[in-house]
């Protein structure tokens, strides 16, 4: 097994030395970086004033950290969540309170972990980046919870320098290719030339929900496996998994 890793640093090399320490070769491609943005002072008041704060990713749990930390502001009492465990544990350890999260790491599973809340007229920040899903904010307002996006950092998408870094991949021998975002696999996709579709599509693909492999599936990959969350020990699993069943 020779695998592709797209997601971003430091994760990304992270798991390219937890597979390295296993004997499992790979590359990177980190196919997009964040960089703060400016949060304006009513967007802060709503988060320290919020009776849930929620996170969608560690990204937004630094950057919203960094932007407190330059407002003198410390992270409010309130219920804390994140919709993975990775997530989850980082937003713990900035903010000093408990933080949930569910066994299915997607909004869908967190919307269950709320299930028994009373939202109504609760105010909710949502942590995350420039853009990304609105299922999970429709959902809670329709509760009737007030929810305001604390978006606190942009993405950067890079390209492929060239078709010669296609070329090393295919030279390489990858055959399993990680990708850890629905908008990375989009990306990710449109990079690659219609001449090398059909080596793309060939490659076993692991993503994190159900809702990722779904657009795996519609792009054309053939061998799709959800594995319902991102953490870098959970992909280290799966793969060894694979190599126990192809021996």
């Amino acid at each position: 097994m020779k695998v592709l890793i797209v997601r971003p640093e430091p994760d990304a090399s992270e798991l390219q030395s937890a597979l390295s320490a296993e004997g499992i070769a790979s590359l990177c491609y980190p196919a997009v970086s964040f960089i703060p943005s400016t949060i304006s002072k009513q967007a802060i008041q709503y988060l320290i004033s919020s009776d849930f704060i929620i996170t969608v990713s560690k990204p937004a749990t630094q950057f919203t950290q960094q932007i407190l930390d330059s407002h003198n502001q410390a992270w409010p009492e309130a219920s804390y969540l994140a919709v993975g465990k990775g997530s989850a544990e980082l937003l713990s350890q900035c903010s000093k309170y408990k933080v949930l999260h569910p066994n299915i790491e997607t909004s869908e599973g967190l919307l269950e972990l709320l299930a028994s809340e009373t939202l109504q007229q609760k105010q909710i920040s949502i942590l995350r980046g420039d853009s990304g899903r609105e299922f999970l904010k429709e959902q809670l307002e329709k509760r009737g919870a007030m929810v305001n996006y604390f978006e606190s950092y942009r993405r950067e998408w890079h390209p492929l320098a060239s078709e010669e870094q296609i070329t090393k991949w295919r030279s390489f021998e990858i055959d399993t290719a990680i990708v850890t975002s629905f908008e990375q696999l989009k990306f990710f996709a449109q990079q690659v030339p219609s001449a090398d579709k059909n080596w793309l599509h060939s490659l076993q693909l692991l993503v994190p929900s159900q809702r990722v492999a779904k657009l795996a599936t519609d792009i054309g990959f053939q061998k799709v496996r959800s594995l319902e969350g991102a953490a870098n020990q959970q992909i280290l699993e799966a793969l060894q998994s694979e190599i126990d069943r192809n021996q």
